[in-house]
């Protein structure tokens, strides 16, 4: 669980530092896509243990990317945010 934790901490954690001040977004549909999936994997317990932290970063994301990302992207965001609560 460490090593697949740690992989899906540094992906969500670095979309949102590749967002922070960013005007123009490369394709980053794979890069959201994994996220979610790699998220949906846990088991209801490591969800719960990390969902608090994530919407933190989720919300981020979300703010740091409010002009660029695309609306596809925002949506796939937002639907995961609300499986959080």
């Amino acid at each position: 669980m460490s090593k697949k934790l740690f992989r899906f901490a540094a992906k969500a954690g670095s979309l949102e530092g590749y967002l922070y001040m960013r005007d123009k977004l490369d394709d980053l549909d794979n890069w959201v896509s994994n996220i979610v999936a790699m998220y949906r994997e846990f088991s209801p317990a490591g969800q719960a243990e990390m969902k608090d932290e994530l919407k933190v970063v989720l919300n981020r994301c979300l703010t740091y990317g409010e002009k660029t990302l695309k609306p596809s992207l925002r949506k796939k965001l937002l639907t995961l945010l609300k499986e959080l609560d």
